[in-house]
């Protein structure tokens, strides 16, 4: 990001703030056009962002040995404020930057599930459907199950339902219960993903709550405009 990239954001805020408080005039933000240039400088700058707390999560849950992934909140909170195609990228790079980072391929095909949670979050947000609890764990089944369809197959098919992670053990609990495996690997990351997707989820949605209103119309618009 160049130095006029970075004070025209400054610019764009600190003009809205002045208009706000110094006009008597009720002004709804979200109507005031927002240049082009500030929301592509805006993207260029979160989604990295949401990459490092994603990056973060699953290096926090890999140490902890936590049955979790907590690698797609930042992809959940990125989709809620800036649209499900921009929460759809944080997701794919994501995966693709851990396994880079890592040293591990199989991370790679598990960005379809990354993605699979942007893309959700972010199209339940554009259709103003993500605005209470209810919706809000609407939106965590549908994730969860979506994670879990995607993954099962990957994890099946390409690592024999080993993938290296906590669920494994739920896995194996499932097989020696009779389950073929891949019905064990589905099974299993079904109540993770409540628990780990549903998390995401409600991060996102306290983040898209407590929003500034002069970032609300950097976001929200293009969101809206996705």
């Amino acid at each position: 990001m160049t130095c006029d990239q970075f004070c025209d954001i400054v610019g764009h805020f600190h003009w809205r703030g002045i208009y706000q408080v110094t006009t008597e005039e009720k002004v709804d933000l979200n109507k005031v056009e927002v240049p082009a240039s500030v929301r592509k400088t805006f993207t260029t700058l979160i989604v990295p962002v949401g990459i490092a707390v994603n990056v973060l999560g699953s290096v926090l849950s890999s140490y902890l040995k936590l049955p979790l992934f907590l690698d797609s909140i930042g992809t959940a909170v990125i989709a809620a404020i800036m649209g499900p195609w921009i929460g759809v990228v944080t997701g794919i790079f994501t995966n693709v930057f851990m396994a880079v980072v890592h040293g591990d391929v199989r991370a790679i095909p598990f960005g379809m599930c990354n993605a699979a949670t942007g893309l959700i979050v972010g199209l339940m947000v554009k259709y103003g459907l993500f605005k209470n609890v209810f919706w809000v764990l609407v939106t965590a089944v549908f994730v969860a199950l979506a994670n879990s369809m995607i993954a099962a197959p990957i994890a099946t098919f390409l690592f024999g339902g080993v993938t290296g992670a906590g669920v494994d053990l739920i896995v194996g609990a499932f097989l020696a219960a009779g389950k073929n495996i891949l019905s064990a690997t589905f099974w299993a990351r079904m109540p993770v993903n409540l628990l780990d997707k549903g998390v995401a989820v409600v991060v996102a949605f306290i983040v898209l709550k407590s929003l500034p209103e002069t970032l609300k119309s950097v976001t929200l618009k293009k969101n809206a405009d996705q």
